[in-house]
């Protein structure tokens, strides 16, 4: 290779290097725990009975619900054909039966810089504006409020899911993301499913360090001709 394409090659290369796209975007919540965990289909579902009460409420540190652990007074782990899922046949509210705000918490492993989509649905109870529908979601730093819309008064198998889609940057390894009822006292809402996770950008590397892979590129071929400068004296000898 001659020495007047190396900066090119050089330059080239750091190109490459910021602008690296994901290696997957599959659903890291899925990917780590198993098919269908990031839709609450996974676990022991135990309802408090038929009809309307087929839900099962979890208190706070439960883990019945594959990969995510139960927070605040508790949730209750809706099924159909009584209460509407958006993917499959669950979701989760996250006020609980009994009167109390609960949480949904799980981690998953991130590369520290990148940036992830967030993705899940949301619906409110259906019910009377007096129903508390509002949440907070968050992940490592990254903290954003939902609240999703009324849906038809009554109509639970009916309940009417909004996409809600968010970005966040990994801080450490591994990130916990984290789905709250925002009122302390509510039993309602609001509902949240089919929850995604997946890779968007790795991180752009520091200055510092691309220029120091580069150097060490640039530094190739003269190490490549004192090798075989050696290699020929050794012969020689």
């Amino acid at each position: 290779m001659s020495t007047r394409q190396l900066p090119g090659l050089l330059l080239a290369s750091l190109a490459a290097l910021s602008t690296a796209g994901p290696a997957t975007a599959s659903n890291l919540i899925d990917a780590t725990y198993g098919a269908g965990v990031g839709s609450f289909e996974v676990g022991s579902f135990a309802p408090r009975g038929t009809g309307n009460f087929n839900f099962q409420s979890l208190l706070g540190g439960a883990t019945t619900i594959t990969g995510w652990l139960v927070g605040g007074v508790g949730v209750d782990w809706l099924s159909t054909p009584n209460y509407g899922a958006s993917d499959g046949l669950h979701a989760v509210d996250l006020g609980y039966y009994d009167a109390g705000a609960g949480s949904m918490a799980i981690s998953v492993p991130t590369v520290i810089g990148a940036t992830y989509a967030l993705s899940f649905d949301a619906a409110a109870v259906p019910g009377f504006p007096s129903y508390h529908n509002a949440g907070t979601v968050s992940a490592g730093s990254f903290t954003a409020a939902f609240a999703p819309g009324y849906s038809p008064l009554n109509d639970f198998e009916g309940q009417v899911f909004e996409a809600q889609q968010f970005s966040f940057v990994a801080t450490s390894a591994h990130t916990t993301l984290t789905f709250a009822a925002s009122v302390a006292d509510t039993s309602y809402g609001p509902v949240i499913d089919n929850v995604s996770i997946s890779l968007s950008a790795l991180p752009v590397p520091e200055p510092a360090v691309a220029w120091l892979w580069l150097a060490g590129l640039a530094a190739m071929p003269a190490l490549r001709r004192l090798s075989a400068r050696r290699q020929r004296a050794d012969n020689a000898a």
